[in-house]
């Protein structure tokens, strides 16, 4: 009875753990061979050009905005990094769209509004990651 009970608590361990991987690779866009260990999504795995088609689609809807930025950004070595410094940026009142690169180690932003460079900078560096030059 007990190792039924056990078994039954693996399987369920299991099987939830295999659905937080899903869920995150379908809906958070977390790549499940974006650890370091990986060394495949230096460009070599279906999940970086999926990345590098959806940063080319935001930039071409960033460019648009009457107001957007580039910022630089250091410290970037994974997908799931793109998507933390995404989700940050996104954050902030006033981003409608943001993309980030990690050939090119930087960030754009759409913007409704204004927004101070120290504010954009700001929250890259909460998420993580260091923030440099931010131009027009």
């Amino acid at each position: 009875m007990a190792a039924t009970i056990v078994l039954g608590v693996l399987i369920a361990a299991a099987f939830g753990y295999g659905l937080k991987k899903i869920y995150n690779a379908f809906f958070k866009s977390e790549a499940a061979c974006c650890s370091e260990e990986c060394g495949s999504c230096s460009g070599g795995c279906n999940v970086q050009k999926a990345l590098d088609d959806s940063y080319r689609v935001r930039v071409e809807k960033i460019e648009k905005f009457p107001i957007h930025r580039t910022i630089d950004v250091d410290g970037m070595t994974c997908e799931k990094c793109i998507y933390k410094v995404v989700r940050a940026l996104e954050k902030i009142d006033g981003v409608t769209i943001a993309a980030a690169s990690l050939e090119k180690q930087s960030a754009q932003v759409g913007l409704k509004e204004n927004i101070s460079d120290d504010i954009l900078r700001d929250a890259i560096n909460k998420a993580g990651y260091t923030a440099g030059a931010v131009t027009a």
